[in-house]
């Protein structure tokens, strides 16, 4: 029984590691290049949020109404905008909008 315990607890000294680096990995998977997105976000996004926004583009993600509640939001929002534009962004090249959003001015946390 005592030897049944020590090898319980070798097995998880070695899985409980293997799970950290899994769950690290997983959402690293999801973070963008913020810089990139920046980029995208700038030569894209920014004509019609100043429109809407009377001339102040940013203000669209700081106003008090913000219609962004979550990180599953941010991501459905930057996918439909990308869609009604018609920019023909690559997965990658969304996370990197995201990324730049929500590092700027949501700063939600994500799976």
């Amino acid at each position: 029984m005592l030897q049944h315990k020590a090898r319980n607890k070798s097995n998880l000294l070695f899985i409980l590691p293997v799970l950290a680096l899994t769950s690290l990995l997983a959402t690293n998977a999801y973070a963008g290049d913020a810089r990139n997105g920046k980029t995208l976000h700038d030569a894209h996004c920014i004509r019609c949020h100043k429109s809407i926004m009377n001339g102040d583009p940013d203000s669209i993600y700081t106003r008090k109404n913000r219609r962004i509640n979550s990180y599953k939001g941010l991501q459905n929002r930057v996918n439909r905008c990308k869609n009604s534009i018609g920019v023909p962004w690559s997965q990658k090249q969304i996370n990197d909008v995201i990324t730049y959003l929500n590092q700027q001015f949501y700063k939600f946390k994500h799976k």
